[in-house]
């Protein structure tokens, strides 16, 4: 068998082997029907709403999620998807919506590798094409040894029968999980299940631009390495530059603030005491009668206010 498991990684998920010379001729009109699960030299094993739309051809899906429509993630375009997938669709538990929906098979990955590496819709995929791999492979010999023909897992062709171990293959495309920190604790899943499938002698094939399979550095050892050395300085040096420039960054912004709050006070200072017009306060002023409101000052009495004895009616006499 030869099993593609794809995610969306962009860096390889284009070079996936999506077009066989069965699909071709499906394609060019020369078959009527293309069936969902044979034909090819590779099976295509697809999940995540970032590939369905990527993906010209895909043989099984996984959608192991909650189902939750209405999520960011489950589009209506992906729901749609998946209820008229022509393979089969692995989810978490029964979907009625899903025509060809058929619930993971977690208690026999479970019981056959342990659930401590099932940290990923990948690393449960790998594990299921392992399982195939194996019955299959179970089968072969039963016919060889007994000439009777034994029994293959569901989805997988008859042809399986006639082909040699050292056909089978998972091949792994569109997935790198980088070394951050969304997938930390799912990477090492994948490169388990990789390792159990060499283990088992299962080929085992990652495009060069994948770096799933470049493991972390050696607890404690690594750090005597040249490279670890002269990298690890580098990075160091790094995060002080990038520390100085965050000060930086800080002292002037609080400058920025300053000087917008000095630019304001200015701003307020021009539009109050630069007209040559205008009332002089702390002063009686009276103006001549007739006279226009920006002139005519006739009168300026320079007695602070407390001194003025000031009439309420002019006229009145004290009595």
């Amino acid at each position: 068998m030869k099993i593609a498991v794809c995610g969306s990684a962009p860096s390889s998920v284009r070079q996936t082997p999506f077009h066989g010379p069965t699909y071709a001729s499906w394609q060019q009109g020369k078959v009527q029907s293309y069936p969902p699960h044979i034909g090819d030299e590779w099976e295509i094993w697809g999940c995540s709403p970032g590939l369905w739309a990527v993906a010209p051809r895909a043989t099984r899906w996984f959608e192991v999620h909650r189902w939750e429509p209405g999520q960011p993630w489950f589009s209506p375009e992906y729901i749609e998807f998946l209820k008229n997938f022509r393979g089969p669709v692995y989810t978490g538990g029964r979907i009625p919506e899903i025509n060809n929906h058929v619930v993971y098979p977690i208690d026999e990955i479970e019981a056959e590798f342990s659930s401590y590496f099932l940290s990923s819709s990948l690393s449960l995929m790998i594990a299921l094409a392992i399982r195939d791999i194996e019955q299959a492979r179970k089968a072969r010999k039963a016919l060889k040894e007994y000439g009777t023909r034994g029994m293959l897992p569901a989805l997988v062709d008859e042809s399986e029968l006639d082909k040699s171990d050292n056909d089978d293959v998972i091949g792994l495309w569109g997935v790198d999980m980088g070394a951050t920190e969304e997938y930390q604790w799912q990477r090492p899943g994948c490169q388990f299940f990789i390792l159990e499938a060499m283990r088992r002698g299962i080929g085992v094939y990652l495009p060069p631009e994948s770096d799933l399979m470049r493991p972390m550095p050696v607890y404690g050892i690594s750090e005597w390495d040249h490279n670890y050395i002269k990298l690890t300085t580098r990075s160091r040096e790094i995060n002080a530059m990038a520390a100085d420039a965050g000060r930086q960054i800080q002292e002037a912004t609080q400058r920025v603030h300053t000087l917008a709050g000095e630019s304001h006070m200015l701003d307020s200072f021009v539009k109050t005491w630069t007209s040559p017009y205008g009332m002089q306060h702390g002063l009686v002023i009276r103006q001549a009668p007739g006279t226009g409101l920006g002139s005519g000052i006739t009168h300026v009495d320079t007695r602070p206010v407390e001194r003025m004895k000031l009439k309420e009616k002019p006229d009145e006499q004290p009595g």
